[in-house]
């Protein structure tokens, strides 16, 4: 006997999976014992739940086991792709009762969201079971939905959002209503909330005129949370809060105040000629500021000194020297000898005492100095 029908779906609930691949398969299959457990190990490993009900006394029960659940086909699918879990009906009646089992076997195939997919009363060969087994996942979740759900379930775990919302946005985008679907869109959502906490609260710090903390905000948004709305709306947002006139002049003050930091940490170390020309930066382009009047200061300060000026000097030469001698190896490796000659002897006069200056006379001595002739006199062998 065999009927196979589309089971009410007042019952339907009862059964919660998820639908996805997985892998491996052994000579047996692996069938499991309790239903709970299978059920939460279906939801967690995303795969349809395949059940089979029997007794004791059933005959078809055990030509089943013997024959269609050795088929290697048979049980390379159910162990690869589904849940399998064997019911004994007399050990779980209420369970029989709620699925209206009459016949035995009854074997169930359970989608994702609780529907059954297929109900198979009675003995049915390898062939035909292995085509609902098929033919069930077909009309549940393709093999790349349930991968591209999985890569997105853990870029999400390490917080990868972009990858993730280019995933999520693949699998739903044919519109229809399979299990993953429905569990792709929900993680979508939460996603796209997180976003949307992440622009209220630039709009909170933009309105209490916080507006690097805000851009700075908003350039994480648009790059963890790419293909979002809220980054869309970000994105937007941060075009016209770079043009607005109060941060351009609060990104002005924090140039000026970056660059004063850097031009007393060169004095501090004695690297006057570098803090000279941070001075003069501020001196021109930021006169109008309290950090272009500090740096001016500082500036007057180097010049007045002859000391200063003169540790200044002698680091701009051994900067040239050090340009001089980058250049002489250029044109040795391009094999003009002459002319990584003259830029090794400018090196050399440059800044004499430095280690540059060292560096460069050897390598000027091995160009000009000439390897000695050495003669060689030649004897008439005596036959």
């Amino acid at each position: 006997m065999r009927n196979v029908r589309r089971f009410p779906a007042a019952v339907a609930g009862m059964l919660m999976v998820v639908l996805s691949p997985a892998s491996g398969a052994d000579k047996q299959v692996e069938w499991r014992g309790d239903y709970d457990t299978a059920r939460k190990e279906a939801a967690d490993k995303s795969r349809p739940l395949f059940l089979e009900f029997q007794t004791d006394e059933c005959f078809h029960c055990r030509r089943l086991e013997n024959g269609p659940f050795r088929d290697p086909a048979v049980v390379g699918l159910l162990n690869e792709r589904y849940i399998p879990l064997r019911v004994d009906a007399a050990k779980s009646p209420k369970l029989t009762e709620a699925l209206r089992i009459q016949a035995y076997p009854t074997m169930i195939i359970a989608a994702a969201d609780g529907k059954i997919i297929a109900f198979v009363e009675g003995y049915v060969d390898a062939k035909p079971l292995l085509e609902h087994l098929q033919r069930s996942l077909a009309v549940q979740t393709p093999d790349w939905m349930a991968r591209d759900y999985q890569e997105a379930a853990k870029a999400v775990g390490i917080g990868d959002y972009a990858k993730a919302v280019s995933l999520l946005k693949g699998v739903i985008e044919d519109g229809k209503d399979r299990p993953v679907q429905t569990k792709a869109r929900a993680v979508l959502d939460e996603i796209e909330q997180q976003a949307a906490g992440r622009l209220v609260r630039v709009r909170q710090l933009q309105d209490k005129g916080q507006y690097e903390t805000a851009m700075d905000l908003l350039t994480e948004l648009i790059s963890r949370y790419a293909g979002t709305q809220p980054a869309a709306d970000g994105a937007k947002m941060l075009t016209t809060l770079a043009d607005r006139p109060e941060f351009k002049s609060n990104q002005r003050t924090r140039r000026a105040k970056d660059l004063l930091a850097q031009a007393r940490e060169a004095f501090k170390s004695e690297r006057f000629n570098a803090a000279l020309e941070l001075c003069e930066i501020l001196e021109t382009t930021y006169k109008d500021l309290s950090e272009g009047k500090q740096g001016s200061e500082l500036a007057a300060e180097i010049r007045s000194s002859p000391e200063k000026l003169a540790k200044a000097a002698e680091l701009l030469n051994e900067r040239l020297a050090s340009m001089y001698a980058t250049l002489g190896d250029t044109w040795l490796k391009k094999g003009d000898r002459d002319q990584a000659a003259a830029c090794f002897e400018k090196a050399v006069r440059a800044a004499p005492a430095s280690l540059v200056a060292r560096d460069a006379q050897l390598k000027l001595t091995s160009l000009t100095t000439k390897t000695p002739a050495v003669p060689t006199q030649f004897q008439k062998l005596e036959r």
